[in-house]
């Protein structure tokens, strides 16, 4: 009897319809689910906050599993994922490139986000910041951002931006085409103001470059992760000093 996740490490050719149930679960799903979540909870809240990442998380790892390694398209050994295999080597990596392109990323998308829209207010009053952080600075929002949008969120997109869509179009095409059009599936994953479409985008890049040269999709799990909680910190330091502690 086949064990999901434990396939030939060769499987064939991905179809076009895998990736058309890619999309439509992954996206589809998300985006339903984050629809039908605000037409309830009216207002930014914790509970909110939590519940779009418990969805960000369970759908784009559920797709990757029901999609992929249910159907025998992939396996989380071919992703690189399982059994995991940790390198302290990530961690310097993810560091070093987080100095090297953080700059270049934040530069550029916030000179896209000026030519297009002429100011800035568009990422001040982006629905993402909301989730970041519901209605000010708390502990308790800190921590469940932390280790919500600054761990478990990255390992699920990993795997489906990188370990599945990436994949999708590696097994397909050649290297760059799937590079910058897996970057741009996951740009249009975090749409929201222009600039965040435009730094994932790039980030996307790195990312895929990383997983193609490492083939462990912890390398770049490794480089998310400490993006996002490096951005987490970024925010909630300035919101202590701006509005207080509580």
């Amino acid at each position: 009897m086949d064990i999901p996740g434990s396939q030939p490490e060769n499987p064939a050719p991905p179809s076009w319809l895998d990736l058309i149930l890619y999309i439509l679960l992954g996206f589809g799903l998300f985006i339903a689910a984050g629809l039908a979540l605000r037409g309830v909870l009216k207002s930014p809240s914790l509970l909110a906050s939590a519940t779009i990442y418990a969805l960000n998380i369970s759908i784009f790892t559920g797709t990757v599993y029901v999609v992929g390694v249910r159907r025998g398209l992939l396996s989380w050994k071919t992703i690189g994922f399982a059994p995991p295999v940790w390198h302290w080597s990530y961690l310097a990596l993810a560091v070093g490139i987080t100095i090297l392109f953080l700059p270049i990323r934040t530069i550029l998308a916030l000179v896209v986000q000026l030519l297009v829209s002429g100011n800035l207010q568009n990422l001040v009053d982006s629905a993402r910041l909301e989730v970041i952080v519901p209605g000010g600075f708390t502990w308790g929002a800190f921590l469940v951002t932390l280790v919500m949008a600054g761990i478990l969120a990255p390992i699920a997109e990993e795997l489906f931006f990188r370990g599945a869509i990436y994949g999708w179009f590696r097994q397909r095409f050649g290297l760059w085409t799937a590079v910058l059009i897996s970057s741009a599936i996951f740009a249009i994953g975090h749409a929201d103001a222009l600039a965040v479409v435009v730094s994932s985008f790039v980030l996307g890049i790195v990312n895929a470059l990383v997983y193609e040269r490492y083939r462990s999709i912890w390398a770049p799990i490794a480089i998310h992760a400490f993006n996002n909680t490096l951005a987490l910190l970024v925010v909630y330091t300035s919101l202590a000093f701006t509005q207080g502690i509580k």
